[in-house]
């Protein structure tokens, strides 16, 4: 266990680089497509310093207390938002993640003197459970997730998946460090939720027409595998799970923000309905298509050196059938993906309105995003070894 928990503290730095990094490509995109007036700023602001000082503090209260706080600032970002949707979105965000926080507080108290005995085990697995699924937004708990991705500013929306959903992530990996009992000898019932989440999120991300849901529930369909790689618990297991874990960051970034960029040229809501519009936003086209194939593992993009690792841990776990069930619900993935792709970028070019048009700065910081996340496929050794 020393080693799994020096592997998770040697990770802190690394994802409080990466939210520096994905903090000045959403402040420097905000700046050119207005995601709010003052009070979004200022609320996206204490977002991103929350969750920075969180990751770069080590193990203990303070950096929950930090993530968590991050968690209800981003309900807060959500509030601000003056789409009447978004309020109700961030009702419902606000109860999923004050319901999490009590969870894990319950379970992390009731299982900080050990391993506990008898019925109080299966109390704790299931409150660790519950928290997370809450704050991840897992199967079957999920639904809080589409609407404020519907609802809420693209900006709003990469910052609440991207810095503080990948926080909580990591937190998860210090749960699986701290109370290993907790997934090794109840791993069952969290494959059941991982598989759930990858399948379940692919089926629901296929039957959807709005990019934004669809990026919803893409974001649940990968989370099953992040969740996979801590469940194993092996170095490669959850190396794999931290690299994943930075690569749906980088990649929910860009997927959003290519999105919006649109979305702001067009004057409505992205859909399957509209065509070819890398024609008019080729910066913005390029970055989703190759954010998107980043996301199911396409070398040679971060994604592939995570979902390598996390299938090598799989087939380690779980043999030749875990691996096949990954690469059914990654073939499921890849289908809405190319879907998209093909009908709303790639799709014969149709009238579009004059205002249509990409801002350069926007759609400059995702393609060089974009292509962060190429170079950092050619040499995860350099940032395994950072």
């Amino acid at each position: 266990m020393d080693a799994l928990v020096e592997l998770s503290s040697n990770w802190n730095v690394r994802f409080g680089g990466l939210f520096i990094v994905l903090a000045a490509v959403i402040i420097l995109y905000s700046f050119v497509i207005p995601q709010g007036g003052k009070r979004w700023w200022a609320m996206a602001l204490l977002v991103i310093a929350l969750t920075i000082a969180g990751a770069l503090t080590g193990e203990g209260i303070i950096r929950t207390l930090l993530i968590d706080a991050a968690a209800f600032a981003a309900v807060g970002l959500v509030f601000v938002d003056q789409n009447p949707e978004a309020k109700r979105a961030a009702w419902i965000y606000l109860g999923m993640v004050a319901a999490a926080v009590v969870c894990l507080l319950l379970a992390e108290g009731l299982g900080a003197a050990g391993q506990p005995a008898g019925p109080m085990e299966r109390v704790v697995v299931w409150l660790l459970l519950a928290g997370f699924a809450f704050k991840l937004a897992l199967l079957p708990v999920y639904f809080w997730l589409p609407c404020v991705a519907e609802s809420a500013s693209p900006m709003s929306v990469g910052l609440i998946v991207s810095l503080v959903d990948i926080a909580a992530f990591t937190e998860l990996v210090h749960f699986r460090e701290v109370m290993p009992w907790a997934f090794a000898e109840h791993a069952g019932v969290w494959m059941a939720v991982a598989l759930l989440s990858m399948f379940g999120g692919a089926l629901l991300a296929l039957g959807q027409t709005n990019l934004r849901r669809l990026l919803a529930f893409s974001t649940i369909d990968d989370m099953g595998y992040l969740l996979l790689g801590v469940i194993v618990g092996s170095e490669i297991g959850l190396t794999g799970a931290m690299l994943g874990a930075m690569a749906h960051a980088i990649f929910k970034v860009i997927l959003f923000g290519a999105v919006g960029t649109a979305e702001h040229g067009l004057g409505h809501t992205l859909t399957l309905e509209d065509h070819g519009l890398a024609s008019r936003f080729p910066l913005s086209g390029f970055a989703f298509i190759l954010a998107s194939l980043g996301m199911i593992g396409v070398p040679p993009m971060i994604g592939f050196a995570g979902r390598w690792r996390l299938y090598l841990s799989g087939v380690a776990f779980g043999g030749v059938w875990l691996a096949l069930a990954m690469a059914l619900a990654t073939v499921l993935a890849l289908l809405y993906y190319v879907r998209a792709i093909h009908r709303v970028w790639l799709g014969s070019a149709e009238t579009l309105p004059d205002t249509a048009f990409e801002p350069r700065l926007a759609g400059g910081v995702l393609a060089g995003l974009a292509i962060l996340s190429i170079v950092l496929g050619l040499a995860p050794s350099w940032l395994l070894s950072f």
